[in-house]
């Protein structure tokens, strides 16, 4: 499941992989799990919406239907079409992509309809025609009037069955209605450390109901699912696959995180990380030794890592800090290289430094919790 990318990337990307589909999505569309009941998802789309963006220009959203001559299909498809975005150009690539990916679908479920009727025939049993329902749901018109920074978002739907279970592909679509338009990113709705802002309200909103989840499964938003999420009336829902953090009678679960007044901007907030007993070891001076990476991004710093100087550049705002694997040299801004008593190592495939690196050179803090863990925080 995605959102739109840059405008000057959208069209390769759509070519490429269908654009906007998630990696389980992409092997939905190409080996469609078996569908249950046969009935079809529950209508949510809008018919038109059809709303004033207070210039001269109208923005509205109009459904446009696809068919299928196949006797072995029975296709409902219903999609966008974008009209009056700002960036004319953007809207009709858009509208475009949407109406490609819902002809791909269709022309491969006829095929799987045509050879699931063949092998009927051939087996002598009764064959019901497969379906396939597309649709879609606007969330914010991305007007001026509906929200000040013209938002566009709508997730178009799709589900096919043939029998047993199935799993909808959802497909997300975020865009500034800018004279230029550009995909909206969660990290511009909750600042630099979106992830681990993100996380933490979804664990906490998992653990208000730890019977509806697969709490184990959840291992917090990753570069695979972080376009996974449409925004409505103030605030960013974040959507995970069916059957993926919940049982299957949960559906997509979702989760709704407010945005701020500023559109959801977190920067000021300090940036924490957990790093657990079991991602940090001891080494043989005694020293505590916690992972660079996963720590450092968790707390909003961008890692650079030269692989010939063997070199780790780390950058948040005004702060800098710069070492090198194996030399117990700290850089930080424009101070003199200083000691930390333990060079930066190796350890399962993975740079680790001195837990003091965070004190003292990333100018954060420490707490260990009882049960071992290092809480970390940063501004």
């Amino acid at each position: 499941m995605k959102t739109w990318m840059t405008k000057k990337s959208m069209i390769a990307l759509g070519v490429a992989g269908g654009l906007l589909i998630s990696g389980a999505g992409v092997t939905q569309l190409a080996h469609p799990v078996q569908a249950a009941q046969g009935v079809a998802p529950s209508a949510k789309s809008v018919v038109e919406a059809a709303i004033s963006n207070g210039q001269e220009q109208k923005f509205t959203i109009k459904t446009k239907t696809l068919t299928s001559n196949s006797p072995y299909l029975k296709a409902q498809v219903k999609i966008p079409v974008v009209e009056g975005l700002k960036d004319t150009q953007y809207g009709l690539e858009m509208n475009d992509i949407i109406e490609r990916n819902a002809d791909k679908a269709i022309q491969e479920w006829e095929k799987l309809a045509a050879e699931g009727a063949k092998e009927a025939k051939e087996n002598k049993y009764e064959f019901r025609p497969y379906e396939l329902y597309i649709d879609y749901e606007v969330k914010s018109d991305g007007s001026a009037a509906a929200n000040p920074q013209q938002l566009l978002s709508f997730v178009v739907t799709q589900e096919g069955f043939s029998g047993g279970t199935s799993a909808p592909v959802q497909y997300f679509y975020n865009v500034w209605n800018k004279a230029e338009a550009e995909r909206v990113t969660l990290e511009e709705l909750f600042g630099a450390n979106y992830k681990n802002v993100l996380d933490k309200q979804i664990r906490e909103q998992m653990a208000k109901q730890p019977e509806n989840y697969f709490s184990d499964e959840f291992k917090g938003i990753d570069a695979g699912q972080e376009e996974d999420f449409y925004v409505k009336d103030g605030k960013a829902v974040i959507v995970f696959p069916k059957y993926s953090i919940a049982p299957g009678a949960a559906g997509t679960p979702e989760f709704s995180i407010a945005l701020t007044a500023k559109g959801g901007d977190n920067e000021a907030a300090k940036a924490s990380v957990v790093i657990n007993k079991s991602d940090y070891y001891t080494n043989k001076k005694g020293q505590v030794m916690i992972p660079l990476r996963s720590t450092a991004e968790g707390l909003g710093f961008k890692l650079t890592w030269n692989a010939k100087e063997k070199r780790a550049d780390l950058t948040k705002n005004a702060v800098f800090t710069s070492f090198e694997l194996g030399k117990d040299q700290y850089f930080f801004n424009k101070v003199a290289p200083f000691s930390l008593g333990a060079a930066p190592e190796l350890h399962n495939k993975n740079m680790y430094v001195p837990v003091e690196f965070i004190s003292k050179v990333l100018q954060g803090t420490i707490e260990v919790a009882e049960n071992g863990a290092i809480n970390v925080t940063h501004k």
